[in-house]
């Protein structure tokens, strides 16, 4: 099955009834792209089909395709820059395969793309309100934020000590975390034995949800909210237009912040704010309303033993930051400012980006449904792609279809 934006090829037909003086040529291009499966490790399954995505880095148009082969026949792609994704579910697997800035000027511009397959979490970001809100008068309110967790799989898990927290902007030029060798270098300037491929790099706060081990046990189709101030925000004396938090899980709340005048929910549980001396929030955490690579993670080794490292772009050394294991990941999330913005995580953590309408317009992610257990809890979509996974909903909600975790208050 193949999907266009029929209304962008209507407009490029239109092009051809220009005058013979237009000299521009209007190109298409058919393609087939070999889908690669030879790195799979052993034991590892196909998929029984993939979902080929051609987006063009200019206009932010989307062409999808699906096959049931282990390659692509792309029919008529107009000439142009593109990035390329393919995705594929099956089992516990999760399937994926970029190619980013790929210019589309022949026939064989791309002729195969690699495809890696990991494990997929049981345990995945369910909705994200990031944007926040405006008051009756119009003011920005900044205090509504939330990311609710999801027991997306058939076990229960435990979520003591896993963490929230925002990367480094992967796609920025001035970026880069590795020498010539591939290895980050700490804040000296000395080359550190970590490979740069198999770490992502945060560039702030870190929160982790406490515990033993064994005090916070998330069952199959609960979930949990973090807030980032856990109160009824549609009280008067704040924002009607807002959302009601105060059930909330836990909050991110530490003694800082309450010095500074954030009031403390008892009923919530507050989170450890791992790195304080780059805390320079001093009165509520809140996340970017325009763009951010958002991650939740479960440290291998104690986030506060790590060796801290330094952005090494053209070998100058400069800024403080934490390394976390990509394999340490259970779910990341670009959001982005709009269509043609560049995500901020690296393409194994989220392939795709997600966007609201706008800054402080009450819109939330929300992991779309894609069937049911055999326990008739949702199941939602995984694919490590948040332009597949996530759609936008205009009226943020926790606990949307799901349960509330069992310790909960």
């Amino acid at each position: 099955m193949k999907k266009v934006i029929v209304s962008t090829l209507l407009a490029l037909a239109a092009l051809f009834l220009l005058p013979s003086c237009n000299k521009d040529v209007i190109r298409f291009f058919d393609l087939e792209i070999a889908l690669d499966e030879s790195d799979f490790a052993d034991g590892v399954p196909s998929p029984d089909s993939y979902t080929v995505t051609f987006t063009n880095t200019n206009t932010g148009e989307v062409t999808e395709f699906e096959t049931q082969t282990k390659s692509v026949s792309v029919d008529q792609l107009l000439e142009g820059v593109y990035d390329v994704v393919a995705t594929a579910r099956y089992s516990l697997y999760n399937y994926l395969g970029t190619a980013k800035a790929v210019v589309i000027s022949s026939s064989d511009a791309l002729t195969s793309l690699k495809i890696k397959a990991s494990k997929s979490s049981s345990l995945v970001f369910k909705e994200v309100f990031y944007s926040c809100s405006r008051t009756p008068s119009n003011a920005m309110y900044l205090k509504d934020n939330f990311f609710e967790v999801y027991n997306n799989g058939s076990e229960a898990v435990y979520v003591d000590g896993l963490c929230i927290a925002t990367t480094s902007n992967y796609s920025s030029s001035s970026i880069n975390f590795a020498d010539e060798n591939g290895y980050m270098v700490d804040t000296e300037g000395n080359a550190t034995s970590m490979k740069a491929d198999d770490y992502v790099v945060l560039n702030g706060i870190i929160w982790q949800i406490p515990g033993d081990g064994k005090t916070y046990l998330l069952n199959p189709g609960e979930s949990f909210v973090i807030a980032s101030y856990a109160t009824d925000h549609t009280a008067e004396d704040k924002n009607p237009n807002s959302i009601d938090l105060s059930s909330a899980e836990f909050e991110t709340v530490c003694d800082n912040y309450i010095t500074n005048g954030q009031v403390d929910n008892p009923d919530s549980d507050n989170m450890i704010l791992l790195n304080p001396a780059q805390a320079t929030i001093t009165k509520q955490y809140m996340p970017s309303v325009l763009n951010a690579g958002f991650i939740l993670f479960a440290p291998s080794t104690p986030v506060e033993n790590a060796t801290l490292v330094a952005n090494y772009a053209s070998g100058k050394v400069s800024g403080t930051y934490t390394p976390v294991l990509r394999s340490d990941v259970l779910d990341g999330i670009n959001w982005v400012k709009n269509s043609t913005a560049l995500g901020w995580l690296p393409e194994d953590i989220d392939a795709g980006k997600t966007f609201v309408s706008g800054t402080y317009v009450n819109e939330s992610i929300v992991r779309v449904k894609e069937g049911s257990s055999e326990a008739g809890d949702p199941v939602y979509k995984d694919t490590n792609n948040s332009a597949n996974d996530f759609e936008v909903s205009t009226k943020p909600e926790i606990r949307r279809d799901t349960k509330k975790a069992s310790w909960a208050k």
